[in-house]
C-alpha cells in the first residue's frame, strides 16, 4: 500500500488528533471485516495504532490518472516501480467513540 500524503489531508488528520504514521499503521494492520466500502468511493478502516489509540480510517484509492507523479516524494516513485500494492489518499481520521471502540474489541 502506497500512501499520497499532502499538507492538506495531513493537516485535517492533525485537526482531529491523529497523525498521519498513526493512520497509517492502522490501515497496513487492518483486518476482516476492513476494509469497508461505505460508498462513493470511500473506504473505512477501524482499528488500533501501536500506541494503543483505536481509529476510524476513511480513504479512497487512487486511480493512476490521479497520481500527480511530479508531487511524490521519491520513495512512492520507487514504490510504484515496483508495484507494491494500491495507491491510497486517507481523507479522515478520528479516535473511535466508547460505543465503537467496545464493538471493535468484541469481534
Amino acid at each position: 500500500m502506497i500512501f499520497d500524503w499532502k499538507q492538506w489531508n495531513i493537516d485535517h488528520l492533525a485537526k482531529h488528533g491523529v497523525a498521519a504514521a498513526e493512520a497509517q499503521y492502522v490501515m497496513q494492520h487492518s483486518r476482516p471485516p476492513y476494509p469497508r466500502e461505505i460508498g462513493q468511493g470511500k473506504y473505512l478502516v477501524h482499528g488500533q495504532t501501536q500506541e494503543g489509540r483505536y481509529l476510524q480510517v476513511i480513504f479512497v484509492y487512487q486511480r493512476e490518472d490521479m497520481i500527480a507523479y511530479e508531487d511524490l516524494k521519491l520513495e512512492n516513485v520507487l514504490a510504484l516501480s515496483d508495484d507494491e500494492g494500491p495507491f491510497v489518499l486517507v481523507i479522515h481520521a478520528r479516535e473511535l467513540t466508547a460505543d465503537e471502540k467496545s464493538r471493535l474489541r468484541k469481534r
